[in-house]
């Protein structure tokens, strides 16, 4: 009895347990999956830096050449040698009696010409141009504008304090704005002017008209001599040089016989090994299912066993490295005979024969040698004495205007017009009047805003009155009056004339020596002499050259986890899904290729499917033509192009299943050997899906 108790009880417990496995609330007709979610992982390389960058540092000597220089030790001397004046003989010519002149009367020539007198000169008459008038509107202000006040009242609420009801305030009273009527002259015709014409007045004066003009009669007057002594050079003054030598110096030049570089010492790069922990994989959990127990009755496999989430831990490995302790670097050291270095024994001196004051000449004065010669010179010029010759004159009656016409301005006064017009005497204001606070401990009428008032613009009036302006004023045109003239006959009277006569200077002949160049001096250079002395000179210092040495680098992969797997729930499927259906792609002959339009079906038919969670397994089929070989690889091809694009829209790979079968599992009759139409091999062109347990 207590065996079949303990059957009963263990059967009881399976049942529990089998019952537990399946889904709960499951619906008839509906077929059910249960879907395990596996790990996502990926790999990632890590580059670890093992051997570090450094520099290497090569030095390279200063370096050195000998050097001849020739230096001046004697800049040669100097001798001035005195080149005399040369002189010459040249013929020179006095005048012994001086140029004169004399003079030859020329009598005077009368001679008659027609002579025009204006007897009425030109004049002018004004002419008026009146004035001219239009008639203007002109705006009048009748009643000016002002300003009135408007009271605005104050803005109240009510506040919850417990002292006063209501506050002190303030009224506005308005005081009105006063008028007062002003009586104001307009001028509706202003002022102008009139021209009237002065005109110009005349009178017959007596003009005195020259018939004969005024003439002169010259009368000669003879030129005066006398002799004179004059001083001529016979030898002009000249100069002599004597030459003053130059004098000389010895200076002691010193140089530097020897620039010397810096040498360069190099202290390598030093390194130390470490090393360094790489987690190439990160720690996650899996799920695990235990083992059958042991004492468990029931046939089913998945009864009596637990499912436990376990940590899986982290997986590790060292790296060893190299790590620069210290880079390379140079330590200079300085030669003796650097530039600056003030070493004796860097130095070497040669004398110098050196001019101190160049050679020069001194100047003497030579005197000229003069003669006297008698000279005949004219005292006071041959001259004319002149004798006037009075003019005949006539006397003629001429109309000469005394005052010429101008204008006289009559002012025309200006019509006015009197209007009466209101203007503000006091502008509007305000009158405050104190209203008192009421306290008590209730609710309190507080006031938000204080009574203000606002302005209101009151425009002006206007009235338009007609008004007479002066458009141009008046102006005169000037008439000319042309003038009258009388001709007469005139006897012109050429004056007497003085020709001159020149008498020719006499001229005497002397010689004179005459220094043709004058004395100089000419340069004599005797040659500068050259030594040669021996320089070290540094062509080039020391220097280094840095030479990086790059980085050594490893790669580590290292494994990713992307998303955790683990178990979930039993989800509902359509009951054909779990059957192959018929994805309808329309695949080409020989092609594994997906068309726009097999994308959208496979977007439309099995996308939604696989966004659940569900796993799906893709089934690709050919027709019989080609080889069996062929068309298997060309089946798988099929499918597999399925399942790339399904990954490319993020659907996880472990959720799909590729298969292909080839010409295997043909849909009618075409096999090989049978002849079809194109339609009936395409219906074996096909691609079916079905939803599988992934438990």
């Amino acid at each position: 009895m207590k065996k079949l108790l303990l059957s009963g009880a263990l059967l009881a417990m399976g049942m529990s347990a089998s019952a537990q496995d399946l889904p709960t609330n499951a619906e008839p007709g509906k077929c059910y999956v249960r879907c395990k979610t596996p790990e996502v992982w990926k790999n990632q390389d890590v580059t670890i830096e093992v051997a570090p960058a450094y520099k290497r540092i090569v030095t390279h000597p200063a370096q050195y050449k000998t050097v001849t220089e020739r230096v001046l030790v004697d800049e040669g001397s100097q001798k001035l040698v005195l080149v005399p004046a040369k002189y010459k003989t040249e013929t020179f010519t006095t005048v012994s009696e001086e140029a004169s002149e004399r003079l030859r009367k020329i009598a005077a020539r009368t001679s008659t010409e027609n002579v025009t007198v204006v007897t009425k000169e030109a004049a002018k008459r004004l002419a008026v141009i009146p004035a001219k008038y239009e008639m203007r509107d002109v705006v009048v202000t009748v009643k000016e504008g002002y300003k009135r006040l408007v009271p605005v009242a104050a803005k109240y609420e009510m506040r919850d304090v417990v002292v006063t009801v209501k506050e002190a305030s303030q009224r506005l009273e308005v005081v009105p704005a006063k008028m007062k009527t002003v009586t104001e002259t307009v001028v509706t015709k202003e002022a102008s002017q009139r021209l009237e014409v002065v005109p110009a007045k005349y009178e017959m004066r007596d003009v005195v008209v020259t018939v004969k003009e005024a003439s002169q009669r010259l009368e000669m007057v003879p030129a005066k001599y006398e002799m004179r002594d004059v001083v001529v050079t016979v030898k002009e003054a000249s100069q002599r040089l004597e030459v003053v030598p130059a004098t000389y110096g010895t200076e002691t030049i010193s140089y530097r016989k020897r620039t010397q570089g810096s040498s360069l010492r190099v202290i390598p790069a030093s390194f130390k090994r470490d090393s360094e922990v790489i987690e190439v994989k990160a720690a996650s959990a899996r799920w695990q299912m235990s083992e059958k127990a042991p004492d468990c009755e029931s046939s089913d496999p998945n009864d009596c066993r637990y499912w436990c989430y376990k940590e899986v831990p982290a997986q590790f490995t060292t790296v060893a490295k190299t790590v620069l302790d210290a880079d390379a670097s140079v330590v200079a050291n300085p030669g003796k005979c650097i530039e600056g270095s003030d070493d004796p024994s860097c130095f070497a001196t040669y004398r110098k024969r050196v001019l101190k004051t160049p050679p020069t000449t001194r100047v003497i004065e030579i005197p000229a040698v003069t003669k006297v010669v008698r000279k005949r010179v004219m005292v006071t010029p041959p001259a004319t004495r002149t004798i006037d010759i009075p003019a005949v004159t006539k006397i003629v009656k001429k109309r000469v205007m005394v005052t010429p016409p101008s204008t006289r301005t009559i002012t025309i006064p200006e019509v006015t017009q009197t209007v009466k017009r209101t203007v503000v005497d006091v502008p509007a204001s305000t009158r405050i009047i104190d209203i008192p606070a009421v306290t008590k401990i209730v609710k309190k009428r507080v006031m938000v805003t204080p009574p203000t008032t606002r302005t209101v613009e009151v425009p002006a009036i206007t009235k338009v009155v007609k008004k007479r302006v002066m458009v141009t004023p008046p102006s005169t045109r000037t008439i000319d009056i042309p003038e009258v003239t009388t001709t007469f006959k005139k006897t012109v009277v050429s004056p007497e004339t003085v020709e001159t006569i020149k008498i020719d200077e006499k001229i005497a002949t002397h010689k004179k020596t005459v220094m043709d160049t004058p004395p100089t001096s000419r340069l004599v250079k005797n040659e500068p002499r050259y030594a040669t002395i021996k320089k070290t000179v540094l062509v080039k210092d020391s220097w280094k050259e840095e030479i990086t040495v790059p980085a050594k680098y490893k790669t580590v992969t290292k494994e990713v986890l992307v998303s955790k797997g683990g178990l979930t729930s039993w989800k509902p499927v359509d009951c054909k899904l779990v059957e192959n259906t018929p994805l309808p792609i329309n695949w080409n002959l020989g092609s594994a290729t997906l068309t726009p339009g097999a994308k959208r079906i496979i977007d439309s038919r099995l996308l939604p499917i696989l966004k659940n969670g569900v796993a799906v397994a893709i089934e690709s089929h050919t027709d019989s033509r080609s080889s069996k070989e062929y068309n298997q690889t060309l089946s798988e091809r099929r499918a597999q192009s399925v399942v790339n694009y399904l990954i490319s829209k993020g659907i996880n790979p472990s959720q799909l299943t590729a298969n292909g079968f080839g010409e295997t599992k043909l849909t009618n009759r075409c096999a090989d050997g049978v002849s079809c139409t194109e339609r009936e091999h395409a219906a074996n062109r096909r691609t079916t899906f079905r939803v599988i347990n992934q438990k």
